[in-house]
């Protein structure tokens, strides 16, 4: 019995040890590290027009906190896996996004809203099945379980804070501040780790540059209709090059979705399950 017990305790040890190489470890920063490091955020925010109060009030809401592990999630996301470390191939990242069930889901959701998806594939050519592929890749077609766990504005500061995304995040903070302004909306709006919203999984810049109202209202302008969403993915692509003039070739398709995230795993993704939709 002894022995038994003290082979699943060394088969557990060997495990944990196995898995250790893994394992990523968060590095404690003290306090008055982070304090420098918010004043020094704030400072920059200022700069690019964010008032110092608005920076205050949403530091002191009931809603802020910092996530310490914030770069885990970074190191972690299967395109970094893919492209970068080549720790896994690209089947395994399309068995992991389940892009065979995509376009299954995805010729229902077609159907669901295809009055929507041609109005906006009339603006400029551009196929209505791109438009619902890259929905089905960010949300699973608008999915309430993929809404987002994080408030945006933590995970903005958490960044600047913990990771060497100092740049990206004092841009992001300053368009979610314009954003909100725009909209007359609440800074604090859930999305992604890397602070993506909506449906279509916008950072803040990309909502101020390329999201649009479905009917042109810009006030009325929503990351989570799905019919804002449809027409402000068409208003991205097209705004990176894609038309109907060249919607047939396969490298301009390639240019524009890969300007909606810079992934070649994506990519490939996205043009798969279109491919499959179009089928």
């Amino acid at each position: 019995m002894k022995f038994k017990y003290s082979l699943i305790t060394f088969l557990i040890v060997f495990i944990f040890l196995g898995c250790a190489p893994e394992m990523i470890k968060v590095k404690k920063i003290p306090d008055s590290v982070i304090n420098v490091r918010m004043k020094e955020l704030k400072q920059r925010l200022a700069s690019n027009g964010v008032p110092d109060k608005w920076f205050d009030d949403q530091i002191n809401d009931f809603s802020f906190r910092l996530h310490f592990n914030i770069g885990q999630y970074f190191q972690k996301s299967a395109e970094k896996q893919t492209d970068l470390d080549k720790k896994h191939n690209l089947a395994w990242y399309f068995a992991l996004v389940g892009v065979d069930a995509k376009i299954k889901k995805g010729k229902a959701f077609v159907e669901d809203y295809t009055d929507v998806l041609k109005r906006a594939e009339a603006k400029h050519g551009i196929h209505k099945e791109l438009i619902a592929a890259i929905i089905g890749i960010e949300t699973n077609y608008a999915d309430r379980r993929y809404r987002g766990k994080f408030y945006v504005f933590n995970s903005l500061v958490s960044q600047f804070i913990f990771t060497n995304r100092k740049s990206f995040s004092v841009r992001e903070l300053t368009s979610l501040y314009k954003f909100s302004r725009k909209t007359d909306q609440s800074p604090w709006l859930k999305g992604s780790y890397a602070g993506a919203i909506g449906w279509g999984q916008f950072i803040p810049s990309s909502l101020l540059s390329f999201f649009v109202d479905e009917n042109g209202i810009n006030d009325d302008i929503d990351p989570f209709s799905i019919e804002d969403t449809i027409f402000s993915i068409e208003n991205y692509l097209h705004k990176n090059g894609l038309s109907k003039s060249n919607i047939g070739n396969q490298g301009a398709r390639y240019s524009a979705v890969y300007a909606y995230n810079h992934s070649d795993a994506y990519v490939k993704a996205v043009l798969y399950i279109y491919k499959g939709l179009r089928n």
